[in-house]
């Protein structure tokens, strides 16, 4: 997806590590992007499958999600504006 192909170096740019839930925010968002080719959704799910997020790939919420959802609770970064 991104031309390289050790996974180390995907968990690291420059240097830096790279936050799992943001790397998995930009993965589902190729998933959604018209400009993403098919390889490059692929790739996606297959990246978000090895991350233990695989439902997240067909659009399915996870079961926290779920069950968050079914007792009322709001995410934790959800803001309320006043």
């Amino acid at each position: 997806m991104f031309g390289h192909s050790s996974r180390s170096h995907r968990a690291h740019h420059h240097g830096h590590h790279v936050n799992p839930d943001r790397r998995a925010a930009g993965l589902k968002a190729a998933l959604h992007n018209p400009n993403t080719t098919h390889e490059g959704r692929e790739e996606a799910k297959r990246e978000l499958r090895m991350m233990g997020r695989g439902n997240e790939a067909h659009g399915h919420p996870s079961l926290s999600s779920r069950i968050r959802s079914m007792l009322g609770i709001r995410s934790k970064n959800t803001r309320r504006h006043y």
